[in-house]
């Protein structure tokens, strides 16, 4: 039996840890808004605190500068995406509907965190370059790592086209960019229909 850390501290230090806790998770979730909305080279540590509403000296209390938050924000939202796409994944049957999952992941989460998608949108020279990720992100080197090992365990019993997969995977983004970014500025815009025609672009072309 093992007891919590947090229980065998005296009663003020253990309130000072949990506003500490608060704190920092108030900050985080305050820098992906402002993230999401005006993109990391625009954001300011001062609009993030502001936002969280708290004093001014209490970001580089937990956090060296927005570089750092911005690294953690990124890590949770590869987390995040990376949890729902690999379980999905791994349920298909051909190559057809590996794309087809593909996009109706990535349609789905756009339409049920919008804020998500803001972020990847106002933040893409960074979140959407896998040479930047692969640099910055342990969070993606463990979801590549992973996915690469679902595309290997599928290559034994599923048929893929004979083309660069690197190459295919940079298209399917940049169909989930284009038509994403369409289906956030409509509300005319069905899941299944989104997700039926990139499919059938790329797959048939139109």
């Amino acid at each position: 039996y093992k007891m919590n850390k947090l229980s065998v501290v005296p009663f003020h230090q253990r309130k000072r840890q949990l506003n500490k806790r608060h704190n920092k998770e108030s900050l985080i979730i305050s820098a992906r808004q402002v993230f999401a909305q005006k993109g990391f080279e625009n954001a300011s540590v001062r609009e993030i605190v502001m936002n969280a509403k708290l004093g001014s000296g209490t970001f580089y209390n937990y956090f060296d500068d927005k570089f750092d938050i911005f690294l953690i924000i990124n890590g949770r939202l590869v987390n995040e995406f990376s949890d729902y796409f690999l379980k999905e994944i791994e349920k298909v049957k051909n190559f057809n509907e590996l794309v087809r999952t593909a996009f109706n992941c990535w349609f789905s989460w756009i339409l049920n965190e919008e804020e998500n998608y803001q972020f990847i949108k106002n933040n893409k020279k960074y979140v959407l370059d896998l040479k930047w990720l692969s640099q910055n992100s342990k969070e993606y080197r463990v979801f590549n790592k992973k996915l690469f090992e679902i595309v290997i365990q599928m290559s034994k019993t599923i048929k893929f086209p004979q083309n660069d997969i690197s190459f295919m995977v940079t298209s399917i983004i940049a169909v989930c960019i284009n038509l994403g970014d369409e289906m956030l500025e409509r509300d005319d815009v069905e899941l299944n229909d989104a997700s039926k025609f990139a499919a059938k672009l790329f797959l048939e072309g139109l």
